[in-house]
């Protein structure tokens, strides 16, 4: 089985202009259509049988409607992570209508969504968040460099140890374009990474040298569909020089029992 953790889809009716600005902003053309049917069609052609489908609220008015969206997908092979902003006014309720949902985590990118880390909303939001829901947190750069990342390693690193009991994500393998800085302060802590967006940009020496030390067991693999083929980053995994059962782990194995699920 292999298992996504990390794609981004729209409504239809915004994909087209959502694209059109992030691809001008990025320099990056995408690999597919970035709705439910557009990812389903990528799956099928790269042989995967899941993925977890995410999508940011920029503004705290967006965040319900999102929820509202992801939730009415009922596509048994997507497995929606929800939308949460730190300014959104009712967060316990719409953090609750989540897990009566079923929906096991949510996703964060600091930079679209305009806050800091240390902002007392965003702390307050992950002291609400406990350890309820699963957070898959944007790690580093995008996918060109940003004038101030946000979730630098130091920072997520703070950020972990003053809220343990969040259960971590931490995506593009700790820190997009920052990878030294994750060998210095990320390595070790007990969260998990998400290896999207990596393989072809860190070079597989150190790829392999941080999963390697931070745990195998402890590795996600996604593709941050639509900006990188699925098959790209499955054959990263492939050559990564860990045992078949480790490299299952990653593409499934770890993720599954993360989220609780049978394969």
């Amino acid at each position: 089985m292999i298992f996504d953790c990390h794609t981004h889809i729209f409504p239809e009716g915004l994909v087209d202009r959502a694209m059109v600005s992030l691809s001008a902003g990025y320099g990056v053309e995408p690999v597919g259509r970035a709705t439910a049917d557009g990812l389903l069609a990528h799956m099928d052609a790269c042989g995967v049988d899941k993925a977890l489908a995410v999508s940011v609220a920029t503004k705290p008015s967006q965040v319900q409607s999102i929820n509202d969206w992801l939730l009415s997908l009922g596509q048994e092979r997507l497995v929606p992570f929800g939308a949460m902003h730190p300014y959104y006014e009712d967060m316990e309720t719409e953090i609750q209508r989540l897990l009566d949902a079923g929906v096991k985590g949510i996703k964060l990118q600091p930079y679209f969504q305009g806050y800091r880390l240390d902002d007392p909303r965003t702390l307050a939001m992950f002291e609400c968040i406990g350890d309820r829901l699963i957070v898959l947190l944007h790690g580093g750069n995008e996918i060109i460099p940003l004038p101030e990342v946000q979730p630098t390693p130091e920072r997520v690193r703070n950020l972990h140890r003053r809220f343990p009991q969040v259960r971590l994500i931490v995506a593009h393998l700790g820190a997009s374009g920052l990878w030294d800085d994750v060998e210095k302060y990320l390595v070790g802590e007990d969260l998990v990474f998400d290896a999207s967006y990596v393989f072809d940009i860190c070079s597989d020496e150190q790829v392999g040298r941080i999963i390697r030390n931070h745990g195998p067991e402890r590795i996600l693999w996604g593709s941050d569909f639509p900006w990188q083929p699925q098959s790209q980053g499955i054959a990263g995994v492939n050559r990564l020089p860990f045992t078949e059962e480790q490299k299952q782990g990653i593409l499934s194995g770890n993720l599954l029992r993360l989220l609780g699920m049978k394969s």
